[in-house]
């Protein structure tokens, strides 16, 4: 027997490292592209049991001592540690630079996690599954694996230490019994719960132990029959075809492994996923087939780089992510994430990890402390913004920039200048959102009321600017995510009250742009959308001397502009044209909306189309081309240097109404 431990010691099985090529490949795929490649996480489940066999194999392929425990800590350590902190500390040091100040603080919140080799229970705190996970800028999500892994270690020497004292059968026992307690514990408990907790993956790795201790009995029992036979009886043909079927078996097992990662999850549960992939990752292991799938210089390299490139690679997947800011990577952002995380891997894999898999553990255990002591000592100015500093100087107008950029995108109300309107609410009964509603005295002898949407709350103040006072009343009355034009009967209901007991002298009017109030038209008397429109307006015309309705401004599909644009500075990129719209794209949003209210029969009515003032030949920019600064801030309003562009465009309908009214 221990001539047989002997003989394995020594050996290396390219097999082995195949699979590991496999097992990253499959990762890859699932972190590249989620939706097309799911059930592709098997290959973390196939690097546990990769993970199960060689811990059982080193602890157990010697005498089982404290030497042999502390031989096998300190080459783990070297192994995993200081590779794992390097990356850490360089996703630390990239989120400083090219990270948002406001989203560092999940940087921050997640290291806590990920310096204490704990991701894996972060979910269970955050009440936050791995697949929410996965759609967040979270850089450290795929540590958690490594989290298992690193505290399956604690407990490994003591599993191995009992079964040390075992026979093989015993053994068996010990594995199996220790493997039906953790996947009946996987099965029974939540998903967000089970999913990384060490107990439910405990049976993963035991099925790496099972697959040891059956090569070693098939070992045993070669050796004695090779004592009974010469080595020509050997060389028979019933020994040449069982190699051959463990052969097609294998394949068989493999090429089903890489099929795992394009079938549907609709026909195959995560559960059966799992459990199919650990059985046949511990069947492949034992089986020892030289198979070309799994023995190829390709393959086996992929094995070779496996544990840096699974570290790099989500970061630099989240990275392109982030600066594309989108949840799902195109198709060139898949092509330029694999570029980057095998370039990196190769060159870690050829320097660092070559290197410490080589030195004495003083090398590793100083880089260790120096990572530790570079991320806490500057955890007080992770989170430091840009000063505010309007200067002529370029730097400081990118800092600037972003600063702006990050507050219209997540600041949807400002302070307008009015004050609290209690009115509407005595005289409707309507009481929601009391800050989309607010009146202002002026010095003169205009009552003007502001009615719409989200839309017409931001564009309160600059008609407040434009007016310097020259009213009676200035009233605002609006209610987000509803145009009052069609919103509810309730709604209507209360708008009208409104404008009864106003009965303005300017009414204006704006929302921004539906999707729904920009459907086919077949016959407009008798569309449906027009009719309502058109019995509000007959509604407000009659209590109305002048109304002014504006034309919705075409809104982005991109949400957050603000944000995006203030990432890309962030990087030292300069925004594209996903961020310029043409006239034609814009006439396809809002075509039908602009004639359903340019075709509404109202004497009064002046029709104000605001996109006349935003687009420049043919072209609106959702930012400022000169400073850089947001004009959409969400994508759906504009910003304060946005709704500028309407200053001329407003000034010059309110002094026309405002002239009229006074020389009547």
């Amino acid at each position: 027997m221990e001539e047989i431990k002997k003989t394995q010691e020594k050996s290396k099985r390219a097999d082995l490292q195949g699979l590991r090529g496999l097992a990253i490949i499959l990762v890859l795929l699932m972190h590249l592209n989620p939706k097309s490649c799911r059930l592709a996480f098997v290959g973390v489940d196939i690097f546990f049991v990769l993970s199960g066999y060689l811990m059982t194999k080193i602890l157990l392929g010697k005498t089982f001592s404290l030497s042999s425990i502390w031989i096998f800590y300190c080459r783990r350590f070297k192994r995993i540690v200081p590779l794992y902190l390097i990356v850490i500390l360089i996703t630390y040091i990239y989120g400083y630079f090219y990270v948002l100040s406001s989203d560092r603080k999940q940087i921050l919140e997640d290291l806590a996690w990920v310096c204490t080799y704990s991701t894996n229970l972060q979910p269970i705190f955050q009440k936050l599954g791995y697949w929410e996970q996965l759609s967040t800028y979270r850089f450290f999500v795929h540590t958690w694996s490594l989290g298992v892994e690193l505290q399956y270690y604690v407990i490994a020497p003591l599993i191995m230490g009992i079964a040390s004292y075992c026979n093989h059968g015993t053994r068996l026992l010990l594995f199996f019994s220790l493997g039906a307690a953790s996947i009946s514990f996987q099965l029974s408990a939540a998903p967000n719960l089970s999913y990384g907790l060490l107990l439910s993956r405990i049976w993963q790795f035991v099925c790496g132990s099972i697959a040891y201790e059956m090569e070693m009995k098939v070992l045993l029992s070669q050796s004695e029959k090779c004592c009974c036979f010469s080595d020509e009886e050997q060389l028979t043909t019933p020994g040449r075809s069982r190699e051959r079927i463990i052969s097609f078996i294998t394949n068989v097992m493999v090429i089903a492994l890489l099929v795992f990662s394009a079938i549907s999850p609709k026909l195959v549960s995560d559960t059966a996923a799992r459990t199919s992939a650990t059985l046949m990752a511990a069947i492949i292991i034992f089986l020892k087939a030289n198979v070309f799938l799994l023995t190829n210089r390709f393959i086996i390299y992929c094995g070779d780089i496996s544990y840096v490139l699974y570290l790099v690679h989500w970061p630099v997947i989240v990275a392109v992510r982030y600066c594309s800011d989108s949840q799902m990577l195109s198709t060139a952002g898949i092509l330029i994430a694999l570029y980057l995380s095998l370039t990196i891997s190769v060159a870690m894999h050829h320097t660092f990890e070559n290197y410490f898999l080589n030195c004495t553990m003083l090398p590793s255990l100083i880089c260790v402390i120096i990572c530790y002591a570079c991320i806490f000592s500057s955890r007080h100015i992770y989170l430091q913004a840009p000063q505010l500093k309007i200067t002529t100087s370029f730097k400081s107008k990118i800092e600037y920039a972003i600063e702006f950029n990050i507050k219209e995108s997540y600041y949807y109300t400002y302070n307008i200048p009015c004050d609290k309107d209690n009115d509407t609410q005595f005289y409707t009964g309507y009481k929601d959102f009391s800050t989309y509603r607010c009146v202002a005295k002026g010095n003169g002898s205009v009552n003007i009321l502001l009615m719409g949407d989200s839309v017409a709350r931001r564009a309160y103040s600059l008609l407040h600017n434009i007016l310097q006072g020259r009213y009676l009343k200035f009233r605002l009355f609006s209610r987000p995510q509803c145009p009052l034009l069609w919103c509810s009967k309730s709604m209507s209901s209360v708008m009208r009250k409104v404008v009864q007991h106003e009965k303005p002298d300017i009414l204006l009017y704006m929302h921004r742009s539906y999707s729904s109030f920009n459907a086919p038209i077949k016959d407009l008397q008798r569309d449906s959308i027009y009719k309502h429109f058109q019995s509000n307006i007959d509604f407000m015309s009659n209590l109305s001397r002048h109304i002014v309705i504006d034309i919705p401004y075409c809104i982005s599909k991109w949400r957050g502009i603000g944000a995006i644009l203030a990432r890309k500075l962030q990087l030292g990129l300069l925004p594209g044209d996903e961020f310029v719209t043409t006239w034609q794209q814009c006439d396809k949003q809002i075509h039908n909306q602009k004639l359903r209210l340019g075709s509404l029969k109202c004497d009064n009515c002046i029709m104000n189309d605001v996109n006349e003032a935003l687009f420049k030949d043919g072209l609106f920019y959702y930012y400022d081309p000169q400073t850089f600064l947001a004009r959409l801030g969400d994508g759906a309003h504009l910003t304060t240097v946005g709704l500028e562009l309407l200053r001329p465009q407003y000034t010059k309908i309110i002094e026309r109404l405002l002239h009229t009214l006074l020389e009547h």
